[in-house]
């Protein structure tokens, strides 16, 4: 539980940096005339928690095949997309302006579902590097009790 805790965690503040990021570069490039006051620091957290929802609704007692794990990703995806773009613009007359936000909010949460997933895999691979080097140095020193 402790590290599903932790890993949900982790999630969510790889996220929202780069929902940051994301929201820096759409906005350049989309609307880069707009002003926003401080309440604009608050819709990345939202997002962020938005973007871990899957997370901490769609649990698995038991481990996946890597078949059934990148599926279960692709729909965590598609419902990340499919709840953000309702949060940002339920109830908005369709427009080709919404469109194309839509589009590029979209093409941004893909991006930054995978850079998360890479970021947290990074740091998967290594603590199980350090792992596996803690435990080749403990079996080397009881070796050496032994002897």
């Amino acid at each position: 539980m402790k590290e599903r805790i932790r890993d949900i965690l982790n999630s969510f503040f790889i996220t929202v940096t780069l929902i940051n990021l994301a929201m820096l570069i759409l906005g350049k490039l989309l609307e880069p005339e707009q002003v926003f006051g401080y309440e604009a620091f608050m819709y990345p957290l939202i997002y962020g928690l938005i973007g871990t929802i899957p997370s901490i609704v769609i649990r698995d007692k038991k481990e996946l095949s890597v078949k059934q794990e990148l599926i279960r990703k692709v729909m965590n995806m598609l419902l990340i997309i499919v709840l953000m773009l309702a949060f940002m613009f339920g109830g908005r007359e369709i427009t080709s302006e919404l469109i194309a936000a839509a589009a590029g909010v979209s093409i941004s949460i893909v991006i930054i579902f995978v850079l998360v997933n890479l970021i947290i895999w990074w740091f998967d691979l290594k603590t199980a590097k350090d792992m596996t080097e803690d435990l080749l140095k403990y079996q080397e020193k009881q070796e050496n009790a032994i002897r």
